[in-house]
Parts: structure tokens; C-alpha cells; sequence
């Protein structure tokens, strides 16, 4: 993609955000980008306490659509509003094309959240890498399929930002969440929680395929519920219920976008054996 790929918008609720041309998408339409960042991935992973835990290893968040940069800025801004006592904070960013987030260091003025972190992008934009104090932030560029088989990092936390199956569908497949739940930490190691802007049936199929539990996220903009995923389900804050399995059983999407005609009883015993246990 290119800068004018882009376009600065104001959406219905008077935010400033940024519009993908080229897809028709709107950038966390229509609550802007700051506050469904803070919303979704900020204050419904609890980040402010898990920064403030009595841990001295570093909490590591795996930022999954860098785009740009709303949501590790926020998870920045909540390390740095703690002080010298927030535990030490490492930021993974994954992102196949940087285009978005020079646009918006181009058009920073037009973002409050950008003020103090625009030599934080320009050093990930051009080196990969920024750290300051406790706080490190690294770059992975590329294709994020490819990138998570050699990453040596393991989170805690997993924003999980793309776009959306529309225009990015193998970022949303049982492959993609199994790739990560691979890489994810278990109760004894601190877990990994997962959290998306999705409340498709599908997606959280894929997510329970993959081997999470998985749970109904908070609301952010036009959406009732988001979607939330962890490593134990005792980690979830509200865990996917009868009345959505139900739902599920009658649903005209029920299968992962990457489930063959020949794996969708094996599928439908899988989420039938969840539900029977949980």
C-alpha cells in the first residue's frame, strides 16, 4: 500500500480516524482509535494491575496488527502513567505493511495520543526497536504466519488487531489461532489471554479449535460484545454460556473459515465436547 491509500475521517461520533481506501475500512470505527484501545485491550486485560504485580520478569504483549500504533501507545502510555514501579513491559509488534502508521506519524498533530511517543514510532519505523526505561518495543515486519514460527518471545498478552476477514480471512482461521496458542504460556508460567474486536461465531470456533477457552468481550462502539481468549478458563471474565452454544447449533456460520466440508463433524464434536465440560 501507499500514503494515498489513506485519509484522514471524522466518524459519526466526532473522533478523527483513519480510512484504508483501498479495503473501505475505517479505523476503530466509530469510537476513533484511542478509545476502543484503551477500551478493549487496556482496561479489559486489567494491564494497569498486571503492571503493578509484585512480578520482576517483564510482561510481554504480542501487538498483532501494528497499524497505527494505537494500541501499543496505549499499552505505553498505561506503563508510563505508573512510574518507576511498573513492571518492566515488552511490546512485540507484528505488521506485514508500515505504510498506515507513516501516514500517521505524517498527520500526528491530528492524534493527541501520538504527543511524546513520535520518536518512539520514527525509531520502530526506521530501526525496529525503541526502549525507554522499562519499556521495550520491537518490531516484527512481515507476514505474521510466517513470523510467529520463529519468534522466541512468549506473552501474556495478545491484542489481536488485524483486518478483518473481509479483506484478511487467513488471520482469522483455526491455522493462524493454533500458531499462536503454540507460542502462548500456561497457568504455571502466567498464561496468555487473548482479546479481539471480533464476535463472530466463526472466529470463536476457530479460537476453541485452536485450544483456548474462550469468553465474551466488552463492548466497544456498535458492537454488543468483543471477544476474549485464554489459556485457562478460569482467566476468562465471562465465558462463552449454553445460550451461545445454542446459538452456535443454529448458526449458518458455524465453521472456521479454514474447515473443510470433511472436518465439520469433527468441528461439531469438538464444541459439543467444550460445552459438555465447561
Amino acid at each position: 500500500m501507499s500514503s494515498s491509500d489513506f485519509e484522514i475521517v471524522t466518524t459519526t461520533t466526532g473522533v478523527t480516524s483513519i480510512r484504508n481506501i483501498r479495503v473501505n475500512e475505517i479505523m476503530h470505527n466509530p469510537v476513533g482509535p484511542w478509545i476502543e484501545a484503551n477500551a478493549l485491550y487496556i482496561d479489559q486485560s486489567n494491564l494497569n494491575r498486571r503492571l503493578t504485580e509484585s512480578f520482576q520478569d517483564e510482561l510481554v504483549i504480542f501487538d498483532v496488527g501494528l497499524g497505527a500504533a494505537a494500541n501499543a501507545l496505549a499499552a505505553m502510555a498505561c506503563a508510563r502513567s505508573l512510574g518507576p514501579n511498573s513492571r518492566p513491559l515488552r511490546i512485540v509488534s507484528f505488521e506485514r505493511d508500515l505504510e498506515l502508521l507513516r501516514f500517521a506519524l505524517v498527520h500526528a498533530a491530528k492524534f493527541e495520543h501520538f504527543r511524546g511517543f513520535e520518536s518512539a514510532i520514527e525509531n520502530i519505523l526506521s530501526s525496529g526497536h525503541w526502549s525507554d526505561n522499562k519499556i521495550v518495543w520491537e518490531l516484527r515486519q512481515g507476514n505474521f504466519l510466517e513470523l510467529i514460527e520463529t519468534e522466541i518471545e512468549r506473552p501474556h498478552l495478545v491484542f489481536f488487531d488485524p483486518y478483518s476477514p473481509k479483506v484478511n480471512q487467513e488471520m482469522w482461521t483455526t491455522e493462524c489461532f493454533k500458531k499462536i496458542r503454540k507460542k502462548s504460556r500456561e497457568t504455571n508460567d502466567g498464561g496468555t489471554s487473548l482479546f479481539t474486536y471480533s464476535q463472530a461465531t466463526r472466529i470463536r470456533v476457530a479460537l476453541i479449535n485452536a485450544g483456548f477457552f474462550v469468553g465474551f468481550g466488552q463492548a466497544t462502539g456498535l458492537k454488543t460484545h468483543t471477544t476474549e481468549a485464554a489459556t485457562a478458563v478460569t482467566a476468562l471474565n465471562s465465558p462463552l454460556d449454553r445460550a451461545w452454544f445454542e446459538r452456535w447449533q443454529r448458526s449458518d456460520a458455524r465453521y472456521p473459515f479454514d474447515c473443510g466440508p470433511d472436518q465439520q463433524s469433527q468441528i461439531d464434536q469438538k464444541i459439543e465436547r467444550y460445552f459438555s465440560n465447561s
